[in-house]
Protein backbone atom coordinates (compact mmCIF):
# COMPACT_ATOMS: atom_id res chain seq x y z
CA UNK A 1 0.00 0.00 0.00
CA UNK A 2 0.84 3.33 -0.43
CA UNK A 3 2.84 5.22 2.27
CA UNK A 4 0.52 8.20 2.59
CA UNK A 5 -2.45 6.40 2.66
CA UNK A 6 -1.12 3.87 5.51
CA UNK A 7 -0.40 7.15 7.15
CA UNK A 8 -3.40 8.01 7.04
CA UNK A 9 -5.24 5.04 8.10
CA UNK A 10 -2.51 4.27 10.83
CA UNK A 11 -3.59 8.02 12.20
CA UNK A 12 -7.23 7.82 12.09
CA UNK A 13 -10.27 10.27 11.13
CA UNK A 14 -12.20 12.66 13.44
CA UNK A 15 -15.04 11.73 11.06
CA UNK A 16 -14.24 7.61 10.47
CA UNK A 17 -13.04 4.91 11.80
CA UNK A 18 -10.86 2.50 10.87
CA UNK A 19 -8.72 -0.27 12.25
CA UNK A 20 -5.26 -0.26 10.61
CA UNK A 21 -2.42 -2.98 11.29
CA UNK A 22 1.02 -2.23 10.78
CA UNK A 23 4.40 -4.15 10.79
CA UNK A 24 6.85 -2.24 13.08
CA UNK A 25 9.51 -2.84 10.60
CA UNK A 26 7.96 0.33 8.99
CA UNK A 27 7.44 2.80 11.74
CA UNK A 28 10.79 4.85 10.97
CA UNK A 29 10.39 4.83 7.15
CA UNK A 30 6.63 6.46 8.30
CA UNK A 31 8.46 8.54 11.02
CA UNK A 32 10.65 10.03 7.88
CA UNK A 33 7.05 10.89 5.58
CA UNK A 34 5.51 12.37 8.74
CA UNK A 35 8.42 14.65 8.92
CA UNK A 36 8.39 15.47 5.35
CA UNK A 37 4.86 16.67 5.78
CA UNK A 38 5.35 18.70 8.57
CA UNK A 39 3.13 16.23 11.39
CA UNK A 40 6.27 14.35 13.14
CA UNK A 41 4.66 14.64 16.64
CA UNK A 42 1.18 14.10 15.66
CA UNK A 43 2.67 10.76 13.60
CA UNK A 44 4.31 9.59 17.34
CA UNK A 45 1.77 10.60 19.49
CA UNK A 46 -0.50 8.01 17.67
CA UNK A 47 1.78 5.38 18.41
CA UNK A 48 1.86 2.70 21.08
CA UNK A 49 4.69 4.30 23.21
CA UNK A 50 5.77 0.17 23.91
CA UNK A 51 6.32 0.22 19.94
CA UNK A 52 8.42 3.19 19.82
CA UNK A 53 11.51 1.68 19.86
CA UNK A 54 14.28 3.77 18.81
CA UNK A 55 11.95 6.56 17.90
CA UNK A 56 11.35 7.07 21.58
CA UNK A 57 14.45 9.59 21.63
CA UNK A 58 12.65 11.34 19.07
CA UNK A 59 9.64 11.42 20.52
CA UNK A 60 10.86 13.56 23.79
CA UNK A 61 12.79 15.97 21.73
CA UNK A 62 9.33 16.18 19.87
CA UNK A 63 7.73 16.62 23.11
CA UNK A 64 9.39 18.84 24.54
CA UNK A 65 9.48 20.98 21.48
CA UNK A 66 6.23 21.23 21.82
CA UNK A 67 5.84 22.44 25.78
CA UNK A 68 8.16 24.91 24.41
CA UNK A 69 6.19 25.73 21.32
CA UNK A 70 3.08 26.51 23.59
CA UNK A 71 5.40 28.86 25.66
CA UNK A 72 6.60 30.78 23.64
CA UNK A 73 3.31 31.44 21.42
CA UNK A 74 2.24 32.20 24.80
CA UNK A 75 4.93 34.54 26.16
CA UNK A 76 5.00 37.12 22.46
CA UNK A 77 0.66 37.26 22.54
CA UNK A 78 1.07 38.09 26.14
CA UNK A 79 3.87 40.97 24.78
CA UNK A 80 2.12 42.28 22.26
CA UNK A 81 -1.31 42.41 24.52
CA UNK A 82 0.39 44.27 27.19
CA UNK A 83 1.31 46.83 24.13
CA UNK A 84 -2.13 47.11 23.08
CA UNK A 85 -1.47 45.75 20.00
CA UNK A 86 -4.36 44.08 18.07
CA UNK A 87 -3.06 40.75 16.81
CA UNK A 88 -3.86 37.17 16.08
CA UNK A 89 -1.51 33.71 16.09
CA UNK A 90 -2.86 31.99 13.02
CA UNK A 91 -1.31 29.06 10.98
CA UNK A 92 0.39 27.96 13.96
CA UNK A 93 -2.07 26.20 16.60
CA UNK A 94 -3.26 23.10 14.66
CA UNK A 95 -6.00 21.58 15.81
CA UNK A 96 -3.91 18.98 16.58
CA UNK A 97 -1.09 18.58 18.58
CA UNK A 98 2.20 19.77 16.70
CA UNK A 99 5.53 21.73 16.77
CA UNK A 100 6.72 24.21 14.62
CA UNK A 101 9.88 26.12 13.85
CA UNK A 102 8.24 29.83 13.35
CA UNK A 103 5.09 31.51 14.69
CA UNK A 104 3.05 33.56 12.58
CA UNK A 105 1.30 36.44 13.87
CA UNK A 106 -1.14 38.74 11.78
CA UNK A 107 -0.86 42.51 13.23
CA UNK A 108 -4.24 43.82 12.53
CA UNK A 109 -4.41 47.85 12.02
CA UNK A 110 -2.28 50.08 10.28
CA UNK A 111 1.54 50.67 9.47
CA UNK A 112 1.87 52.54 12.39
CA UNK A 113 0.51 49.64 14.57
CA UNK A 114 2.92 47.00 12.77
CA UNK A 115 5.87 49.50 13.31
CA UNK A 116 4.69 49.53 17.42
CA UNK A 117 4.64 45.95 17.65
CA UNK A 118 8.17 45.34 16.16
CA UNK A 119 9.13 48.01 18.42
CA UNK A 120 7.73 46.22 21.51
CA UNK A 121 8.95 43.01 20.38
CA UNK A 122 12.19 45.12 20.51
CA UNK A 123 12.19 46.31 23.52
CA UNK A 124 10.70 43.09 25.47
CA UNK A 125 14.35 41.23 24.14
CA UNK A 126 12.84 39.46 21.02
CA UNK A 127 16.10 39.07 18.79
CA UNK A 128 15.71 40.99 15.31
CA UNK A 129 16.52 38.73 12.15
CA UNK A 130 15.92 40.38 8.87
CA UNK A 131 12.80 43.03 7.72
CA UNK A 132 10.76 42.07 4.49
CA UNK A 133 8.47 43.61 2.03
CA UNK A 134 5.28 42.67 4.38
CA UNK A 135 6.68 41.31 7.32
CA UNK A 136 9.60 41.22 10.02
CA UNK A 137 11.49 38.06 11.92
CA UNK A 138 12.33 37.85 15.65
CA UNK A 139 13.90 35.26 17.32
CA UNK A 140 13.19 33.86 21.09
CA UNK A 141 15.90 32.91 22.05
CA UNK A 142 14.51 31.01 24.87
CA UNK A 143 12.95 28.30 22.75
CA UNK A 144 15.28 29.01 19.06
CA UNK A 145 11.84 29.17 17.87
CA UNK A 146 11.85 32.16 14.71
CA UNK A 147 8.47 34.54 15.13
CA UNK A 148 7.48 36.37 12.32
CA UNK A 149 5.06 39.76 12.20
CA UNK A 150 2.99 40.35 9.42
CA UNK A 151 1.74 43.48 8.28
CA UNK A 152 0.33 41.89 5.37
CA UNK A 153 -0.50 38.84 4.76
CA UNK A 154 1.57 38.09 1.46
CA UNK A 155 4.20 36.76 -0.70
CA UNK A 156 7.18 39.03 -0.93
CA UNK A 157 4.45 42.36 -1.48
CA UNK A 158 1.71 40.65 -2.50
CA UNK A 159 -1.33 40.02 -0.73
CA UNK A 160 -3.55 36.75 -0.75
CA UNK A 161 -5.55 37.66 2.17
CA UNK A 162 -6.59 40.71 3.10
CA UNK A 163 -6.25 40.70 6.84
CA UNK A 164 -8.81 43.20 7.71
CA UNK A 165 -11.49 41.14 6.68
CA UNK A 166 -10.70 38.48 9.14
CA UNK A 167 -10.83 41.02 12.12
CA UNK A 168 -14.27 39.87 13.19
CA UNK A 169 -13.38 36.41 13.03
CA UNK A 170 -10.55 36.43 15.84
CA UNK A 171 -11.24 34.76 18.86
CA UNK A 172 -9.55 33.86 22.52
CA UNK A 173 -8.15 30.71 23.02
CA UNK A 174 -6.82 28.88 25.80
CA UNK A 175 -3.56 26.93 25.97
CA UNK A 176 -2.31 23.55 27.39
CA UNK A 177 -0.42 25.50 29.73
CA UNK A 178 -3.72 27.69 31.03
CA UNK A 179 -2.41 30.64 29.20
CA UNK A 180 -4.65 32.71 26.80
CA UNK A 181 -3.97 34.06 23.50
CA UNK A 182 -5.38 35.77 20.33
CA UNK A 183 -5.83 33.30 17.36
CA UNK A 184 -7.94 33.23 14.06
CA UNK A 185 -11.41 31.14 14.10
CA UNK A 186 -11.10 27.35 12.74
CA UNK A 187 -12.25 29.11 9.41
CA UNK A 188 -10.49 32.11 9.02
CA UNK A 189 -7.26 29.91 10.05
CA UNK A 190 -8.05 27.19 7.61
CA UNK A 191 -8.73 29.79 4.70
CA UNK A 192 -5.35 31.54 5.21
CA UNK A 193 -3.86 27.52 5.34
CA UNK A 194 -5.10 27.03 2.31
CA UNK A 195 -4.21 30.16 -0.08
CA UNK A 196 -0.68 30.04 1.99
CA UNK A 197 -0.27 26.08 0.75
CA UNK A 198 -1.51 26.91 -2.78
CA UNK A 199 -0.40 30.76 -3.70
CA UNK A 200 2.52 30.96 -1.46
CA UNK A 201 3.96 27.07 -0.79
CA UNK A 202 2.78 25.81 -3.98
CA UNK A 203 2.20 22.07 -1.78
CA UNK A 204 0.15 20.29 -0.14
CA UNK A 205 1.54 18.32 2.83
CA UNK A 206 -0.82 15.85 5.58
CA UNK A 207 -0.50 18.46 7.97
CA UNK A 208 -2.78 20.16 5.84
CA UNK A 209 -5.20 17.15 5.53
CA UNK A 210 -5.52 16.81 9.05
CA UNK A 211 -6.12 20.73 9.76
CA UNK A 212 -9.14 20.45 7.45
CA UNK A 213 -10.26 17.36 8.95
CA UNK A 214 -9.75 18.11 12.02
CA UNK A 215 -11.22 21.91 11.55
CA UNK A 216 -14.45 20.57 9.71
CA UNK A 217 -16.37 19.68 13.31
CA UNK A 218 -15.30 23.09 14.67
CA UNK A 219 -16.06 25.61 11.78
CA UNK A 220 -19.03 27.09 10.54
CA UNK A 221 -19.36 26.46 6.60
CA UNK A 222 -21.08 29.12 5.60
CA UNK A 223 -18.51 31.52 7.29
CA UNK A 224 -16.31 29.71 5.87
CA UNK A 225 -17.33 30.19 2.47
CA UNK A 226 -17.88 33.69 2.94
CA UNK A 227 -14.44 33.90 3.87
CA UNK A 228 -13.45 32.25 0.39
CA UNK A 229 -15.58 34.43 -1.46
CA UNK A 230 -14.53 37.65 -0.19
CA UNK A 231 -11.46 36.89 -0.52
CA UNK A 232 -11.41 35.51 -4.07
CA UNK A 233 -9.82 31.90 -2.87
CA UNK A 234 -12.30 30.07 -4.65
CA UNK A 235 -10.49 28.64 -6.92
CA UNK A 236 -7.76 27.56 -4.06
CA UNK A 237 -10.30 26.01 -1.75
CA UNK A 238 -12.32 24.04 -4.18
CA UNK A 239 -8.41 22.59 -4.93
CA UNK A 240 -8.12 21.99 -1.38
CA UNK A 241 -10.79 20.57 -0.44
CA UNK A 242 -10.94 18.10 -3.81
CA UNK A 243 -7.14 16.39 -2.40
CA UNK A 244 -8.58 16.39 0.83
CA UNK A 245 -11.37 14.38 -0.07
CA UNK A 246 -9.98 12.07 -2.53
CA UNK A 247 -7.05 10.87 0.34
CA UNK A 248 -9.72 10.68 3.34
CA UNK A 249 -11.99 8.58 0.58
CA UNK A 250 -9.09 6.48 -0.85
CA UNK A 251 -7.87 5.87 3.02
CA UNK A 252 -11.48 5.70 4.74
CA UNK A 253 -14.04 5.26 1.96
CA UNK A 254 -16.39 7.95 3.18
CA UNK A 255 -15.99 11.93 2.81
CA UNK A 256 -17.11 13.88 6.06
CA UNK A 257 -20.30 14.77 5.47
CA UNK A 258 -19.41 19.20 6.22
CA UNK A 259 -16.76 18.41 3.60
CA UNK A 260 -18.92 16.80 1.14
CA UNK A 261 -20.99 19.97 1.37
CA UNK A 262 -18.35 22.03 0.73
CA UNK A 263 -17.51 20.24 -2.38
CA UNK A 264 -20.99 20.34 -3.70
CA UNK A 265 -20.85 24.69 -3.72
CA UNK A 266 -17.70 25.23 -4.81
CA UNK A 267 -17.10 21.99 -7.15
CA UNK A 268 -14.49 19.78 -7.72
CA UNK A 269 -11.05 20.13 -9.04
CA UNK A 270 -10.36 17.01 -10.89
CA UNK A 271 -7.18 18.44 -12.77
CA UNK A 272 -5.29 17.87 -9.32
CA UNK A 273 -6.41 14.97 -7.63
CA UNK A 274 -5.97 13.49 -11.02
CA UNK A 275 -2.24 13.95 -10.76
CA UNK A 276 -2.35 13.00 -7.21
CA UNK A 277 -3.97 9.51 -8.35
CA UNK A 278 -1.39 9.47 -11.17
CA UNK A 279 1.79 10.06 -8.39
CA UNK A 280 0.09 7.19 -6.73
CA UNK A 281 -0.62 9.41 -3.40
CA UNK A 282 2.24 10.19 -2.65
CA UNK A 283 2.79 13.35 -0.41
CA UNK A 284 3.74 16.30 -0.41
CA UNK A 285 1.95 16.98 -3.45
CA UNK A 286 3.32 19.54 -5.44
CA UNK A 287 1.09 21.76 -7.29
CA UNK A 288 0.65 22.29 -11.42
CA UNK A 289 2.27 25.96 -12.38
CA UNK A 290 -1.77 26.04 -13.88
CA UNK A 291 -3.18 25.24 -10.68
CA UNK A 292 -1.17 28.27 -8.76
CA UNK A 293 -1.58 30.58 -11.66
CA UNK A 294 -5.24 30.16 -11.38
CA UNK A 295 -5.46 30.84 -7.72
CA UNK A 296 -2.84 33.64 -8.10
CA UNK A 297 -5.32 34.81 -11.51
CA UNK A 298 -8.53 34.87 -9.02
CA UNK A 299 -6.91 37.22 -5.78
CA UNK A 300 -6.12 39.73 -8.41
CA UNK A 301 -10.04 40.20 -8.33
CA UNK A 302 -9.29 42.35 -5.21
CA UNK A 303 -7.98 46.24 -5.14
CA UNK A 304 -5.80 45.25 -2.46
CA UNK A 305 -4.63 42.66 -3.96
CA UNK A 306 -3.82 44.98 -7.50
CA UNK A 307 -2.47 47.52 -5.58
CA UNK A 308 0.33 45.21 -3.91
CA UNK A 309 1.01 43.90 -7.50
CA UNK A 310 1.79 47.05 -8.77
CA UNK A 311 4.34 47.56 -5.61
CA UNK A 312 5.49 44.36 -6.61
CA UNK A 313 6.35 45.38 -10.33
CA UNK A 314 8.17 48.86 -8.98
CA UNK A 315 10.01 46.91 -6.68
CA UNK A 316 11.29 44.54 -9.23
CA UNK A 317 12.84 47.39 -10.86
CA UNK A 318 15.41 47.09 -8.76
CA UNK A 319 17.76 44.28 -9.95
CA UNK A 320 18.58 43.36 -6.43
CA UNK A 321 15.44 43.02 -4.85
CA UNK A 322 14.65 40.51 -8.34
CA UNK A 323 17.37 38.43 -7.92
CA UNK A 324 16.32 37.62 -4.60
CA UNK A 325 13.30 37.22 -5.37
CA UNK A 326 13.43 35.05 -8.20
CA UNK A 327 16.24 32.49 -6.38
CA UNK A 328 13.64 32.12 -3.49
CA UNK A 329 11.10 31.78 -6.55
CA UNK A 330 13.37 28.42 -7.64
CA UNK A 331 13.89 27.23 -4.37
CA UNK A 332 10.26 26.97 -3.68
CA UNK A 333 9.95 24.92 -7.22
CA UNK A 334 12.76 22.55 -6.71
CA UNK A 335 12.41 21.52 -2.84
CA UNK A 336 10.21 18.80 -1.65
CA UNK A 337 8.68 19.84 0.86
CA UNK A 338 8.65 23.17 3.52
Amino acid sequence: MNQTLELIKILGSSSASTFFAMNKNKFAKLCHLSRKNRMLFFYLQALDRKSLGNLSSIYQKESTRYTQTIDAIARVSKTLRRANVKHAIYKTIRPYKSTTVDIDIIIFGDKSNYSRSAKTMKDSGYKFVVKGPRSTTFWDQKTEIGIDLYEEIAVSYINYIDKEKLVEYTTDAKLPNGDSVSILKPEADLSCIIAHSIIKEQMYTLSEYYTFIHYLKQMNINNFLQIVKQNNITSAARTHASITALLHRAAHKTIPEKLQQILEILGEDKFETTRLIHNNFETPHKYHPITVAKSVLEITKGRKCRNSIAMQIYHMLNPNFTKKFLKELLQHIRRETY
